[in-house]
């Protein structure tokens, strides 16, 4: 017969784990801090390009990436917090975040474009998974590691 580990109390949700130490833990301001973070890194990569636009493109791409991404990369992002929790070391969570956002937006925009060729979307859904990945670094001192 095997014996299971002791279940003990979370202290900060009142949940119970199986082990508490191998938990990352994140609250309501690294989500809003790591969702603004990645709002404006891919605004701006998409103004960059842009020249004396860039200003004005920055601005559009804000404001229709708050509904955007209030839709789609909020709830992924938050999906993909809970999901790993259990994983202590944070490189591999921004490698997830990374990896996951380029393939959902890949899927997205390889469905939604008009265009035949598939590899046309890559190098969009690499900036979006790259946003991604620079929003979960972001937050890399806002969650608690226990």
């Amino acid at each position: 017969m095997t014996k299971e580990p002791p279940v003990t109390a979370d202290d900060d949700a009142g949940r119970h784990t199986l082990d508490p130490r191998r938990r990352v833990t994140f609250g309501v301001g690294a989500v809003a801090v790591g969702f603004l973070v990645g709002l404006a890194t891919l605004a701006l990569a998409f103004a960059v390009s842009w020249g004396p636009g860039a200003p004005g493109v920055f601005l559009l791409a804000l404001w229709y990436g708050i509904g955007v991404g209030v839709l789609t990369g909020l709830p992924l992002g938050i999906v993909l917090g809970l999901l790993l929790r259990p994983v202590a070391n944070q490189w591999v969570h921004v490698g997830v975040f990374f990896a996951a956002f380029t393939l959902a937006s890949f899927i997205v925009i390889a469905l939604l474009s008009p265009s035949r060729v598939f590899l046309e979307s890559l190098p969009i859904a690499l900036i979006i998974g790259g946003a991604g990945a620079i929003a979960r670094a972001s937050v890399w001192k806002l969650v608690r590691v226990q």
